[in-house]
């Protein structure tokens, strides 16, 4: 019993699920949500422009935020509805903590992350995505 205690109080930190669902668009085919595991109530803000469609398109997406610790792996759930039929969660691996396309991903707690990306095609089923801070 006590292994078993010691157990899930040392990783009940570890294990989060994440949060509440926030909306982010609606284009004609598609509506987009997103989640994070965070204990603050909006830490993330995304914004895509214009909202994400199946049909193919050229957009951007735009995060805002400030890291609260430094940042060595990153990835978002994605909720894509498609009349009225909900897909799967896709989970988009953004930082992986080596080799990442993204110039934010090493950014520090507190500091403002600038972006670039040398490989955004096809990203999060656009035709050309950015990320700004």
């Amino acid at each position: 019993m006590f292994p078993f205690m010691l157990f899930s109080t040392l990783f009940s930190s570890t294990f989060t699920e994440p949060g509440e669902k926030r909306w982010v668009c609606n284009s004609s085919d598609t509506s987009v949500w997103y989640s994070y595991c965070d204990n603050l109530k909006f830490p993330i803000s995304v914004n895509a422009e214009p909202c994400i469609t199946l049909k193919g398109g050229r957009g951007k997406l735009y995060l805002y935020y400030i890291p609260r610790r430094d940042i060595k792996s990153l990835y978002f759930n994605i909720y894509v509805s498609f009349k009225s039929v909900n897909f799967p969660v896709r989970k988009e691996v953004i930082c992986r903590g080596s080799d990442d396309d993204y110039s934010f991903c090493r950014a520090l707690k507190g500091g403002l992350p600038t972006a670039s990306c040398g490989k955004c095609d096809n990203r999060l089923g656009t035709g050309s995505s950015s990320l700004a801070n």
